[in-house]
């Protein structure tokens, strides 16, 4: 779907394939610094830093990050446990934590999680804009998926807080979850443009694969680990995302 293309970081999300992001999970910086070489390698078209699967002080390892990753557009996710991540703060501390990782720079993207606050949500946002940062908010649930029309007002709300993608992730209990989900997806990006949306664990894998068609503009893929129950290898990810194109004449379009 191309309606309301999002370019960020040379990107252009909503145009062509669904961009394939890979996730660095390593914990220490001799680790992360091999684990970029190898994603590089892979086709990804950004990768993501799991800033709360490393160890120590993330404003400290950034600079490395950034510098590793070199062309390759960033994303930065700083998940709280509240989210299913690693990271255990307040939510007072995450927004600082975010505010400087603003503040530093030299990346395309950075992950605001809805849960943290409406209010931090739009301050991050403002600053976020300010540092010619993209933001993604995103919301998990790896319990349920909640119904079509709240998924849908969810995203919509996300994008009202400042998002230039906002991103859904759910965890589908039976294949009619997993066609709620594809709906809600089709349904809100036709009203606000691109988002990131996945049904989680094997029961929602093909979420991952049909963006093409509902508009689901990134989806996520394994390198060395999955960051998320149900992802692919990004390989396999990406060939059958061109198997699947339904857009002639816009492969590859907004690749790297």
């Amino acid at each position: 779907m191309n309606h309301g293309i999002v370019e960020i970081g040379g990107l252009r999300f909503g145009a062509g394939l669904p961009k394939v992001c890979v996730p660095l999970v390593s914990p220490s910086e001799p680790g992360l610094k091999e684990e970029i070489r190898a994603c590089l390698a892979l086709p990804a078209d950004l990768l993501e830093w799991r800033a709360d699967c490393f160890f120590a002080d993330p404003l400290d390892a950034l600079p490395l990050v950034c510098r590793e990753a070199g062309r390759r557009p960033l994303l930065v996710t700083l998940r709280r446990k509240e989210e299913g991540g690693k990271a255990c703060l307040s939510v007072e501390a995450y927004e600082e934590l975010l505010w400087n990782l603003l503040d530093r720079g030299g990346f395309s993207l950075l992950d605001v999680e809805l849960s943290a606050g409406e209010e931090r949500v739009r301050r991050l946002a403002h600053k976020a804009r300010e540092r010619n940062i993209g933001l993604v908010v995103s919301r998990h649930d790896f319990d349920k998926t909640p119904g079509e029309e709240e998924m849908v007002s969810t995203l919509v709300r996300m994008k009202e807080l400042g998002a230039d993608l906002p991103k859904l992730a759910v965890m589908p209990q039976c294949p009619g979850d997993v066609l709620a989900l594809l709906s809600a997806t089709l349904k809100a990006s036709a009203q606000i443009g691109p988002v990131i949306t996945m049904a989680m664990g094997s029961l929602g894998k093909v979420s991952r694969v049909c963006g093409g068609i509902t508009g689901s503009c990134l989806t996520f893929g394994a390198g060395d680990s999955a960051s998320a129950p149900g992802q692919l290898n990004a390989e396999d990810l990406k060939a059958i995302l061109q198997d699947l194109d339904p857009w002639e004449g816009e492969k590859g379009e907004g690749n790297p």
